[in-house]
């Protein structure tokens, strides 16, 4: 059995919403095809052993890495989500204080257009986040941070 993840990071970006007391991190895909091969993987995460990281960068971006433990994991097909580049304004600083309170939901979207919300579509289950941390990219040198330093590395090849 293989601990390794399959990286997607192929998502335009992240919709922030508020649905049942907690905040819902939509991750929105242009790729309807995709979007449901990644809802299809995570509908059957372990909602215990579920992990969600957002590294806050020294350049006023962030990056935000979801998986589930694949030590743990009962599914042949461990995937994991990554994407980096994204500002530390508006909407983030809005939802970092909630984020820090209560570990959000998370939901994988399509949207036809990602300039309409009219298009957007949800495409899984509210998948709620066991572990959630809000830490800085100097913390992917501690052990504990192995996966999101492997999907940092995955990423920028």
């Amino acid at each position: 059995m293989s601990f390794e993840i399959e990286w997607h990071g192929n998502f335009y970006g992240i919709s922030w919403a508020y649905e049942k007391d907690r905040l819902v991190v939509s991750l929105v895909f242009e790729d309807k095809k995709e979007a449901i091969e990644v809802a299809k993987e995570i509908e059957y995460w372990s909602d215990k052993f579920t992990r969600l990281t957002i590294i806050e960068k020294e350049n006023g971006e962030y990056s935000i890495c979801c998986y589930q433990d694949p030590q743990i994991s009962k599914s042949e097909k461990n995937i994991g989500l990554y994407r980096s580049g994204m500002r530390q304004s508006g909407g983030y600083e809005q939802v970092k204080p909630m984020i820090e309170e209560k570990s959000p939901l998370l939901q994988i979207a399509y949207a036809a257009d990602v300039r309409d919300m009219n298009t957007y579509e949800q495409i899984s289950r509210l998948v709620p986040m066991r572990k959630c941390r809000i830490v800085s990219d100097k913390d992917l040198k501690k052990q504990e941070f192995f996966y999101e330093k492997a999907a940092e590395k995955s990423n920028q090849n």
